[in-house]
């Protein structure tokens, strides 16, 4: 048996973190059944809000594979009332950030430097921060580019992280037995592989090369030489986000392209 204090502090911090969503999700069924005694017509739209809005805090205060399970499961629209959906999608854009001294950590350990020695000007700041890394802006050359660093300790988290969240989303979403297992055993294969930054470079080059005759699709150019294990620099692409152009006023032949 582990006692306490062989229990990485890490982990101690992620448990209490879902724990704390446990009882705020518990909290929201009181509620919610207080409220139907009182109106039997009322529906679950209130509930399933309250429950995806704290479950997507408490897992993006924890990134990496725990929140990239939010991200995967909003994904398969069939699967999650809309409340999640729309919550959980917040993942792969709008997460908050790591700190700078742990960007430039990470740098000096995969790169050998840290990122001022590397390009002309380095973004202290990140400019987006998904599930599992985040990105920011750099130049070198005259180039303006895109650098995507993975956060510290995701991949070797991915197990521990799944025996917290598989639980818990085995309950809320009425997940099967053999299915759920499948399921999860599928996410932590796509998570071991997603948190190999050497391979998607290798991987999105290929698929810019075997694309490139596609009409109105851009791809970034990769640099293997500026990238590693947990660090990707690509050309900077200036765009939207498809759920921020949705809001947008459009025209049909615009929406149709």
């Amino acid at each position: 048996m582990k006692t306490l204090d062989k229990i990485p502090t890490s982990k101690i911090g992620r448990t209490t973190e879902l724990v704390k969503t446990g009882a705020k999700i518990g909290a929201n069924y009181l509620k919610y059944y207080s409220k139907k005694a009182v109106n039997p017509s009322m529906d679950r739209s209130s509930l399933d809000e309250d429950n995806a809005t704290d479950i997507y805090d408490g897992l993006k205060s924890l990134k990496g594979s725990a929140l990239k399970v939010a991200q995967m499961l909003s994904m398969d629209k069939s699967l999650l009332p809309g409340a999640y959906v729309e919550k959980f999608s917040l993942a792969q854009f709008s997460v908050p950030p790591l700190s700078a001294p742990l960007v430039r950590k990470t740098f000096k350990k995969y790169q050998g430097a840290y990122p001022e020695d590397i390009y002309d000007t380095f973004s202290k700041d990140s400019v987006n921060a998904a599930s599992i890394g985040q990105v920011h802006k750099a130049s070198l050359d005259g180039k303006e580019l895109a650098v995507k660093i993975q956060y510290p300790g995701v991949a070797e988290s991915i197990g521990s992280d799944l025996a917290m969240v598989k639980p818990i989303a085995i309950k809320m979403f009425n997940l099967k037995g053999d299915d759920s297992k499948r399921y999860f055993a599928e996410v932590e294969d796509k998570l071991t592989e997603e948190t190999d930054y050497t391979l998607e470079v290798k991987q999105s080059m290929e698929i810019t090369e075997a694309c490139s005759h596609i009409p109105n699709l851009r791809f970034p150019k990769y640099y293997p030489e500026l990238s590693s294990k947990r660090i990707i620099t690509m050309d900077w692409m200036t765009g939207q986000h498809l759920s921020e152009f949705a809001k947008t006023d459009f025209s049909a032949e615009t929406g149709n392209k």
